[in-house]
């Protein structure tokens, strides 16, 4: 009795732990995208950085990939406004487990509400 009980313990840690791996350990594609949307034009002059990594510099109509880990993020944006002053922009967020999303730029620096998205690929 005392076996199949250390084993039926043993089955349930695995799976917790093996649960736990998959939400932590899970790679997601972001797409950082800065293209004219809408009423938003492209920004010139910008550069982000996701989760402390080198800040990236993006040119207008361009769309860039990559792969995080984990469900929280922070990206971080500077560019320059109309003006030619230098801006900052911190946002945090958090996917699903296994959520891929784009980023707008242009919406973002522009304080829109739409600025990140899920990335559903077409079929």
């Amino acid at each position: 009795m005392k076996i199949a009980r250390n084993w039926i313990l043993l089955l349930v840690v695995i799976i917790i732990v093996s649960v736990l791996l998959f939400i932590t350990g899970r790679q997601h594609n972001i797409y950082i995208e800065n293209k004219t949307v809408g009423e938003y034009a492209a920004v010139k002059d910008i550069k982000y950085s996701l989760d402390g990594e080198k800040e990236k510099k993006i040119k207008p109509n361009k769309r860039k990939a990559e792969v995080v880990k984990g469900r929280s993020h922070k990206l971080l944006v500077e560019f320059k406004d109309d003006s030619g002053v230098s801006q900052k922009i911190e946002k945090k967020f958090e996917l699903k487990a296994t959520e891929d999303v784009i980023i707008y730029l242009p919406i973002l620096v522009n304080d829109g509400n739409n600025w990140i998205e899920e990335f559903v690929t077409k079929e």
